[in-house]
């Protein structure tokens, strides 16, 4: 096993929601950087609970880092969970963005059932999405790897087992001006989690590209936390 290839710090400790949400940054993206995005949330009272992933997991050129990856975190996620329970903290959620929700699409479910509503800012076709950005594009192509093999590669993560999601409520941030993970796309990665009992929503924002379209995802975190949280409305 690789050294770890995540960091986590916790913010807040505030029982005053009972909620604790898994936070996770987008790809290349330090903590710090989106500060302003875990601040909004803990002063909502949410005690969050944040990574950030080495970029060497596209950097790299290493479509093995990917898995290793989410594994790592899903385990932390599991044993932060296991913590929280035996305090009596038993309602959790997550947010993720870009990377960080594909993250999350492979812990939910039958992985860490706790999670039992979230967000997802942003979210596609992870081996696409690396093919828009150039930098990454070019250090796969000159190790050999082509779209196709890394579609190959990771299509158990791509398109996970996630057994049952009774009850389970999520909803879908993106831009249809978004060429990395545009919402035209979204549908087919709603679905397998609709056949299998969650309720999905999708909410479009603002944006003029895959960025900014994760940034106003952020900016909106509390607002799309309270349309997941059992109680309040799924967006259409």
């Amino acid at each position: 096993m690789r050294n770890s290839l995540y960091r986590c710090e916790e913010f807040g400790t505030s029982r005053q929601t009972g909620a604790t949400i898994i936070f996770v940054c987008p790809f290349d993206t330090s903590i710090q950087q989106v500060r302003f995005a875990i601040r909004r949330l803990y002063r909502e009272g949410y005690r969050v609970v944040a990574y950030q992933a080495t970029s060497a997991v596209f950097m790299g050129a290493d479509p093995t880092i990917l898995p290793e990856l989410i594994s790592q975190v899903r385990e932390d996620v599991r044993a932060r969970v296991a913590k929280l329970k035996s305090q009596d903290i038993t309602d959790f959620g997550f947010f993720g963005s870009s990377l960080g929700s594909f993250i999350l699409y492979n812990c939910i479910g039958r992985e860490v059932p706790e999670l039992r509503w979230g967000v997802f800012n942003t979210g596609g076709n992870i081996a696409r999405g690396l093919w828009q950005i150039p930098a990454v594009k070019q250090r796969h192509v000159e190790r050999g790897w082509s779209l196709p093999r890394l579609e190959e590669a990771w299509a158990e993560l791509q398109w996970p087992d996630f057994g049952r999601l009774d009850g389970c409520r999520f909803v879908f941030v993106s831009s249809r001006r978004d060429r990395i993970a545009p919402l035209s796309n979204i549908s087919q990665y709603v679905e397998p989690m609709r056949r299998v009992g969650a309720e999905v929503g999708v909410r479009e924002v603002p944006a003029i590209g895959h960025i900014t379209a994760v940034i106003m995802g952020l900016w909106k975190g509390p607002y799309l936390v309270r349309m997941v949280r059992p109680g309040a409305p799924v967006p259409s």
